[in-house]
């Protein structure tokens, strides 16, 4: 057996993050396993997972793996130099493996390589100190004479902090899923090994099918794709990971992906359809489909059809004038456009480029300075100049911008070949996207089941050639596990009226809302839909039968309700824009009462996510005082719909104070303080730019644990831990005792969401001591019982019905309401669980994945379980479970709106070679002083 080493500290190939030196052998604060659970109908379960076997030596163990660090440089190094891209290095390695022969030959055959440092192989590589390759880099089907093409490859023997060779002993991964070896060496051995084995899991695939993202699971092939709406087009592929299970062996864990890929091809062409993007993200486009033009159809392309002033859509036709194009949406296209991946096409290479921006000035206004040519003297050359006097092509459309890459170079946006599998950015996908996506990635369970079957079968892993130079076997049928299907609790509201369901309810009994809200008398309405006029409003609401005031308790003292007419308009000012509506509102509430405004309901002519988003923003920022709102379609208001009512009702009645129902459970009395929060991080703007985050906690106010007040804050961006915790659970503590006659809870279980694999023991040790710091700043003899638990729904696991009574028969075969699982897929030590709570309606239902990592409180499986599953039909604004337990993430996305503003002001710079990243000046208590240090707005659900 060769000597065991230590894990790198970065690995990723971890059980849901799980740090498996942490777990086991009672040496961390990650709460062990408790047994499993009994409560619940028990059923079996089919999983995503393959179990993996290794074939054995005469000992009866696992093979082991050498491990080598991989340098790969220039052999003319130049100053300043960076370190070759992923790509670049992935390139050299293969054309490597073409160069050396012989044994080595056989070893890096064999090996996996990570792609950045660390290489494993099964076959011992070199004797001696370290083995050196000189690589000739051939591009263009030619080995270059420039120096700068050839790269140096030095392999030497991994060491662990103690100078001992590092060699994975695969074995240890089998020991860990059994339960047996449980020292820490061996679990940091066993870490290794599925980190070594994760590496190796991308090699074979990466041949056949691209990788996209930083993680290298997700694979994806043009076979079967899909054009869709914006100039995307969505490929399917799958995502795979190797993970130790508490089956007694570790599995490989296989999914179907779906991801939308900017269009490839000619840029100049497929342009057309990203301003299309950018004008939808813009609110903008004329006819349906021009981008700034008037009448034109919705259909048109590039070259336009009938109709006026037009481009990409129904447009006037023809590529327009840069004048057209103000900076603003140029930075939208450069959203889009940012490191996507591009050939050239003025000049013979096979060389791919990423773009960097597109220039704000047009190909024949850029210049710069040419040196000078056989002593020549240098001259100022505009761009088309250089391209003729270069290349031998003419610049034809000189008005539009250029692409520029690399080292401030520029090529004019005609010469630029978009390449495939450049993902379209989340944060910039239109609504359109988004429906088209779930239009074809929603797939019903036994439609996915098979899917994922056909991928293992296409996949074949065991004849892969590293992975049979490993000794891998991969079970050919998927794993499965004993489960539970949890009773729904009593979900109650006033006078003791109880409703039990599995899943979903309705209030068709009509039973009144659990907790009275405050009496609305200070309110208005601001109207942006012109189709419906004051008096249809004030029909809809007087005496406001859309709130079901009569029979669902919501108290409303004044029904003398005045309306404002206005319009919406992003990013222009006009004397009935959003603002000013609002503004207006809100006066003209205050002076029906001479009270606050307490609600203003806004109706907008249809569903609109920028227009929801700057409702939110300046009703909390920009008012003199911010105020809740409620914002309702009119079309839906026309339908006078009952369900429509019931939604309105509820979110209504938590606005002014109210509790619409409650479920109670065992485990949360008197002395219990509910605790969640989650960071939400910028979207991206650029790499010069980082946006803070925001973090946020909610907490029961008393013992009664029916209402949660928020704490936000903003912190550096992109941080996971939240930073200032231990004042935002003091102001928790404080409000606790203020409304519970000086008493303080004595236990506190915390739901935190927003972690990402790989962060949970960092999450552990600082805001487990967050929490117990801002106890001992109450009171320094207060010690509450703390428990933590992380929800997870970044993962990749899914459950199908073996049998058919154990599916939803109200929807489309997804396992029922309340499924449980914390047997053979999870954790082989620590104490976590997979709970389906909710009815999956559309496509196959997604378990949130729970993990008790602090437990002072001794929660057994069951009593953590029905916990977390009853709170899931506590959401207050809903009649049904939701998948994920409500405090965990009930505001974040909200305060977002509050934070992140599409501002036509912003523009992205040209980005120069040096530039570092820098966060954003920020105030990290704003939030707080507009929202917390506002009572009226926050002793209310305004999140709602």
């Amino acid at each position: 057996m060769p000597p065991k080493g230590r894990a790198d500290a970065g690995v990723e190939a971890i059980t849901s993050g799980l740090s498996l030196s942490q777990i086991g052998g009672g040496q961390s604060d990650y709460a062990p396993r408790p047994g499993v659970g009994r409560a619940g109908r028990p059923i079996t379960v089919s999983a995503n997972m393959y179990q993996v076997r290794f074939k054995t030596d005469a000992t009866g163990s696992a093979p082991s793996v050498y491990h080598y660090d991989v340098e790969i440089s220039p052999v003319v190094k130049v100053a300043k130099q960076k370190k070759p891209p992923r790509a670049l290095l992935w390139k050299i390695w293969q054309q490597m493996l073409e160069q050396v022969q012989g044994g080595t030959k056989r070893s890096l055959e064999a090996a996996a390589f990570d792609q950045v440092k660390s290489m494993y192989t099964p076959i011992k590589l070199f004797e001696g100190p370290k083995l050196e390759v000189i690589v000739n880099l051939v591009e263009d089907g030619k080995v270059p004479n420039d120096d700068k093409r050839r790269f140096r490859v030095v392999f030497q023997e991994a060491t662990d902090n103690r100078g001992d060779t590092k060699q994975v002993d695969l074995q240890a991964v089998i020991d860990f899923c059994k339960k047996q070896r449980q020292t820490e060496m061996s679990n940091e051995m066993a870490l290794t090994g599925v980190q070594a084995t994760n590496v190796l899991m991308r090699q074979d695939v990466s041949a056949r099918y691209t990788p996209v993202g930083a993680q290298g699971r997700r694979f994806f092939s043009t076979e079967g794709s899909v054009p869709i709406s914006s100039g995307c087009t969505v490929y399917k592929g799958f995502t795979q990971s190797f993970r130790p299970t508490a089956s007694g062996l570790p599995a490989i864990q296989l999914d179907t992906a779906y991801s939308a890929f900017i269009n490839s091809g000619p840029l100049i062409v497929n342009v057309a359809d990203s301003w299309t993007v950018a004008a939808g993200l813009l609110g903008m486009g004329g006819g349906g489909g021009g981008f700034r033009g008037g009448r034109g159809g919705g259909r048109g392309d590039f070259r336009g059809g009938r109709g006026r002033g037009g481009f990409g859509g129904g447009g006037g036709g023809g590529v327009p004038d840069l004048q057209q194009l103000n900076r603003n949406q140029i930075s939208k296209l450069n959203k889009i456009l940012r490191n996507a991946k591009f050939t050239l096409t003025h000049r013979q290479t096979e060389r791919v480029f990423s773009c960097k921006s597109l220039t704000f000035q047009s190909a024949d206004e850029l210049q710069f300075l040419l040196n000078g040519r056989d002593g020549g003297p240098d001259r100022m050359v505009k761009i088309p100049q250089y391209f003729k006097e270069t290349y031998n092509v003419t610049v034809t459309k000189p008005r539009l911008p250029c692409v520029m890459y690399g080292q401030k170079n520029y090529v004019p946006l005609e010469f630029v070949r978009i390449s495939e599998f450049n993902p379209m950015p989340f944060a910039q996908q239109t609504s359109e996207i988004a429906a088209d996506m779930i239009r074809i990635a929603a797939k019903p369970p036994a439609e996915r089941l098979k899917m994922i079957q056909d991928w293992r079968a296409k996949l074949n892993y065991s004849e892969l050639p590293k992975i049979k130079a490993w000794g891998m076997q991969v079970q050919n049928q998927m794993l499965q596990a004993q489960a539970r299907i949890l009773p729904g609790p009593q979900v109650q509201y006033a006078g003791g009226k109880t409703v039990r369901q599995q899943g979903q309810w309705n209030l068709a009994s009509k039973p009144r809302f659990f907790k009275a809200n405050r009496p609305l008398e200070s309110w208005s309405i601001a109207n942006f839909d012109p189709r419906l006029s004051e008096p249809e409003l004030s029909k809809s609401f007087l005496p406001c039968p859309l709130l079901r005031a009569d029979s669902s308790g919501v108290i409303v003292t004044n029904k003398d309700v005045s309306v404002y007419n206005g319009s919406y308009e992003p990013f222009k000012q006009t004397s009935h824009g959003l603002p000013e509506t609002l503004q207006t509102a809100a006066r003209m509430a205050f002076m029906k009462k001479k009270v606050n405004p307490q609600l203003i309901f806004v109706i907008m002519p249809k569903k609109d996510t920028m227009m929801y988003q700057d409702v939110k923003r300046y009703a909390a920022s920009s008012l003199k005082l911010p105020v809740p709102t409620q914002c309702m379609q009119g079309e839906q208001i026309r339908k006078n719909s009952e369900q429509y009512k019931g939604n309105m009702a509820m979110k209504v009645h938590m606005k002014l104070g109210g509790v619409t129902h409650v479920v109670k459970h065992q485990k949360v009395d008197a002395t219990v303080m509910i605790m969640g929060a989650d960071v939400s991080h910028p979207p991206n703007r650029g790499a010069n730019l980082i946006q803070p985050s925001i973090a946020v906690t909610v907490a029961t106010e008393n013992g009664e644990n029916v209402k949660y007040t928020p704490c936000l804050r903003l912190q550096d961006g992109r941080t996971e831990i939240i930073r200032d915790l231990q004042s935002m659970t003091v102001a928790h503590l404080k409000l606790w005792r203020q409304n519970s006659k000086g008493a303080l809870p004595k236990k506190i279980y915390m739901f935190r969401d927003g972690v990402s694999e790989g962060q949970y023991g960092i999450v552990v040790r600082e805001e487990v001591q967050a929490i117990k710091a801002a106890a001992h700043e109450i009171q320094p003899e207060y010690r509450p019982a703390i428990t933590f638990v992380v929800c997870a729904k970044r993962h990749s696991m899914r459950f199908f019905a073996t049998r058919a009574e154990d599916t939803d028969q109200r929807r489309n075969g997804n396992l029922q309401p309340g499924t449980v699982v914390d047997t053979a897929v999870v954790h082989p030590y620590a104490f976590d669980f997979y709970l389906q709570a909710h009815a999956g309606i559309q496509g196959t239902a997604k378990p949130t994945h729970y993990i008790v990592v602090h437990d002072d409180n001794k929660f057994d499986a069951d009593a953590m379980q029905t916990l977390v599953h009853d709170m899931c039909y506590s959401y207050g604004r809903a009649t049904l479970s939701v998948s994920l337990i409500p405090p965990a993430y009930i505001i974040a996305a909200k305060a977002r709106d509050f934070v992140y503003v599409e501002d036509p002001s912003e523009v992205a710079t040209t980005l120069s070679a040096g530039e570092t990243s820098q966060s954003a000046e920020y105030d990290p208590l704003a939030l707080k002083k507009r929202i917390e240090d506002t009572p009226s707005f926050h002793s209310v659900a305004w999140y709602m």
